[in-house]
């Protein structure tokens, strides 16, 4: 059940007390069996001493007692180490989610800087990537994929009505899901090399080597091994001539030993690299394929990650990490060699290894998919439950239409977020925003597009209640000039414009947002360009928001050529202090404050 801001505070402190306690109380348990193993390794060496004074029976008994005891130690150290890792990730998790719900969440590392395009038609000037960016607020991905698939939703909107709805219900299933959520994220946060791309994994799972097809390879690796391992015992079982057959087997293992760091010591490296991803990817297959879902768009990534034959996606991806762990023999075992020239053991794990690519590596770059899927959808689902009076965006059919009321920029703290009402509806319908510097014109345009860009993905938007059509969304806000192309920051801007309006001819279900539109020219030009760009914008159908400090563009709402209106931002005076309250009111601005600006930063020569 969603619940309201308070009450989610409330619960993510408790969960993280919680988790916290679970946390020390697996570390003593940790510590004590660190402690039993010391002892029982020291009743090794103790039935050793017994041994030695000829005490062969009791020191034996000892032994085999203390081996016993330590190989159930360290099963059991290996459990309490994975739950006190898991506490300590889950009290992570909920401290990242009171980090958000407090206003600290810009201290996160995941903010995809990466991703920052100057070029893409809205992505930079509405602050999708970046420090203090959306993403950052929002993103939960763990895994290259799941970055990657949230970046292309924040930047290729989704443009069907239905599957947007499928999406909504997507992410408010997962929302109420809460505890099944932190326990996928903490687990997912097990993963190492998070920026690595997974494509030399999914490679390496879909190749296969024919040779190991083979049925004569098979089977006579298995015979090479058995044969070896059996000359050796005869040697000492029946008779020592049989060493001429160990010591010719051995020579040949050798030989095959040599042959295969040659050829195949890839297939280890790569296998060895991704061990911790697959053992982690093995745990979030477990737990999707686990958890019974209603929303249809899950149960198709679900159904998607079963191959033709609807085998268990988690059994196959476990027999994958238990061949990996074998296979981490060769860098963890001081014993290897002598295994390997015994048993060739390398070649038992080639043989599993193929096996099962044969019936499973093509399905690994549907099982990476999948994941980072869920990465995505995750990540937008903590929104409803955080912010459980926001709407749920409505979609109409017909173009041009936005309607909004009570909406604020949703990356502003609550207790700094200021709403306000706003309607752009119908043909060509543009709104004409004026006021002073810092009066809020630029964060309106901002709240606009990026509520925009959260209903296109499906989540809910920081309004009371919101209605659109789908649109793409087009800005032009930060403008600079490129000193190596020759550009200067006017020229840039008539690009951009340029880009908006062949965008808008080709199909007019366009929302643009204009900021202090050709700043970078002389008041005539600027007033007599902005005047042609909103004719020709208007003419065509697009619809948007353009800020300007040019009072006189005001005048654009009696041209009868043109559907413009005019809205503003005030401030008040008190005190020799400058107010400001946000709140957008109709009509043209009329008060400046540049001059009072001026003058607060010592220029006061007026």
């Amino acid at each position: 059940m969603l619940l309201n801001k308070h009450n989610v505070k409330k619960e993510y402190t408790m969960r993280k007390n919680k988790y916290f306690s679970q946390f020390k109380e697996e570390k003593k348990k940790y510590d004590k069996l660190s402690n039993l193993r010391l002892m029982v390794f020291g009743g090794i060496i103790l039935g050793g001493v017994f041994i030695y004074y000829n005490y062969s029976i009791l020191g034996a008994g000892i032994i085999l007692c203390s081996i016993i005891s330590f190989i159930y130690l360290v099963l059991q150290h290996e459990e309490v180490k994975k739950k006190k890792e898991m506490s300590y990730a889950l009290m992570n998790v909920n401290q990242k989610s009171l980090d958000r719900i407090n206003g600290k969440w810009k201290k996160s590392t995941n903010k995809g800087e990466l991703y920052v395009d100057v070029n893409h038609q809205y992505s930079y000037d509405l602050d999708v990537f970046g420090h203090a960016s959306l993403y950052q607020w929002i993103s939960e991905a763990f895994t290259y994929t799941g970055k990657h698939f949230l970046k292309n939703v924040l930047i290729n909107p989704v443009k069907k009505i239905e599957e947007i709805r499928k999406r909504q219900s997507s992410i408010l299933e997962l929302a109420d899901n809460l505890d099944w959520r932190q326990n996928f994220l903490a687990s997912g946060s097990f993963i190492k090399n998070e920026n690595k791309s997974p494509e030399s994994l999914i490679k390496w799972a879909e190749k296969i080597t024919r040779l190991f097809e083979k049925t004569w390879v098979r089977v006579g690796i298995k015979m090479m091994s058995t044969v070896t391992v059996l000359s050796i015992l005869f040697t000492f079982l029946i008779h020592v001539y049989f060493i001429y057959l160990a010591f010719g087997m051995l020579f040949i293992n050798a030989i095959l030993f040599l042959l295969e760091l040659k050829y195949y010591s890839n297939v280890f490296e790569v296998a060895i690299k991704n061990k911790n991803t697959i053992s982690v990817y093995k745990d979030l297959l477990n737990k999707i394929e686990n958890e019974s879902f209603k929303s249809e768009y899950i149960n198709e990534i679900k159904s998607n990650l079963l191959d033709s034959k609807k085998n268990s996606t988690s059994k196959q991806i476990k027999k994958l990490s238990i061949i990996v762990e074998m296979m981490s023999l060769k860098y963890s075992n001081v014993f290897y060699l002598i295994i390997n020239l015994f048993f060739l053991w390398d070649y038992h794990c080639i043989v599993a290894l193929e096996k099962w690519k044969r019936k499973s590596g093509k399905n690994i770059r549907k099982w990476v998919e999948g994941i980072g899927k869920f990465e995505e959808l995750l990540s937008f689902s903590n929104i409803p439950y955080e912010n459980s009076k926001w709407a749920i965006p409505k979609f109409v059919e017909k173009k041009h239409t936005f309607l909004a009321k009570e909406m604020g920029h949703p990356l502003l703290h609550p207790e700094e977020r200021i709403c306000n009402n706003l309607s752009i509806n119908g043909f060509g319908n543009i709104l004409l925003i004026t006021g002073s510097n810092m009066s809020g014109k630029s964060t309106l345009l901002r709240t606009v597009g990026i509520n925009l860009v959260l209903a296109y993905s499906g989540a809910p938007v920081c309004a009371k209640d919101f209605t659109c059509s789908v649109m793409d969304v087009y800005t032009s806000m930060r403008v600079n000039d490129n000193l190596e192309k020759k550009i200067s920051s006017f020229y840039a801007e008539l690009l951009k414009i340029k880009t908006i309006v062949e965008a808008a001819n080709k199909d007019n279900s366009i929302l643009f947002l204009l900021d202090e539109i050709f700043r970078g020219t002389n008041t005539k030009d600027r007033h007599l360009g902005a005047k042609a760009v909103l004719k020709k914008l208007g003419q065509i159908g697009a619809i948007g928001l353009v800020s300007t400090h040019d009072l006189e563009l005001g005048e654009l709402e009696e041209d009868k050529e043109i559907n413009v209106k005019n809205y503003h931002f005030t401030e008040k005076y008190i005190n020799e202090k400058i107010i400001f309250d946000y709140k957008l009111y109709p009509g043209i601005s009329k008060t400046t404050n540049a001059i009072y600006l001026m003058k607060m930063v010592g220029i006061s020569d007026f």
